[in-house]
């Protein structure tokens, strides 16, 4: 997740008016080499975000139904 946010904030968010050839090869319709990594570090950092609110739910409704008992 750091090489992503690194990734991100020193080349991407700077470069975002350059020519969609700075982060795709023309020839090969592909990613460059530097930025092959980040459409999964993207989705990784979706999932754990994911999955940080489904625990953060579960752990709120635990709390809720623990203060309802002590009542």
């Amino acid at each position: 997740m750091t090489r992503y946010t690194k990734l991100s904030d020193e080349l991407i968010v700077p470069n975002l008016d350059q020519d969609i050839s700075f982060f795709y090869d023309p020839t090969t319709t592909k990613l460059r080499k530097r930025f092959e990594f980040f459409p999964e570090a993207l989705d990784a950092t979706v999932r754990f975000a994911n999955e940080l609110e489904r625990t953060h739910t579960e752990l709120l409704k635990r709390i809720q139904a623990e203060r309802q008992r002590n009542r």
